[in-house]
């Protein structure tokens, strides 16, 4: 963890619980990630990846709230239970990728993000997530090992680079509430 704009958990679910839901849904019918409805939540209308939602029902998904609920000492927002299905992401194409974007869309009532690295940091090159306030460089973000989970405020912009080789995996969940 940190004091800036995000707090981060170093592998803090386990290798194997990720390689289990890797395994559990890569072969799913994925769809085509889209963007937000306005410009006003994506400067970047560039987004190549293939998502799935799944019910926030397992163990991961308990963990994962658990740790949105830690940061949430620092961010302090008034988090209600979210009944919002989890994203799982796959960027398993050379150029797959998701442009500059909030998750704060209102009539989602979305307050906290949170991304779970599932991929091992050896499965792929490029795909870097980060982390822009507008007024400095993006920030590479430390969310490199399998089972690490950052979370920020939904407001804040934040892209995943190209992906350049291999095969990323990510899980995303959010915190619903009032700022």
């Amino acid at each position: 963890m940190n004091d800036y704009n995000y707090f981060y958990f170093d592998s803090a679910l386990k290798g194997e619980d990720c390689d289990a839901l890797v395994s559990q849904y890569k072969d799913h019918a994925f769809i085509e990630g889209k963007v937000a409805l306005s410009g006003e939540f994506c400067l970047d209308k560039t987004r190549k990846a293939g998502i799935i939602w799944i019910e926030q029902t397992s163990f991961v998904a308990r963990a994962v709230f658990s740790y949105i609920q830690q940061a949430n000492k620092h961010f302090r927002v008034s988090l209600a239970n979210s009944h919002e299905p989890a994203q799982f992401t796959k960027y398993t194409k050379a150029g797959d990728v998701y442009g500059w974007h909030k998750d704060d869309i209102p009539t989602m009532n979305r307050s906290l993000s949170a991304v779970v690295q599932l991929s091992k940091p050896e499965d792929y090159t490029g795909s870097e997530l980060q982390l822009f306030n507008g007024e400095r460089e993006p920030e590479n973000l430390p969310i490199k090992n399998q089972g690490s989970i950052i979370v920020f405020r939904s407001y804040e912009w934040h892209r995943v680079t190209e992906l350049l080789t291999g095969e990323r995996y990510s899980l995303v969940f959010w915190g619903h509430g009032q700022q």
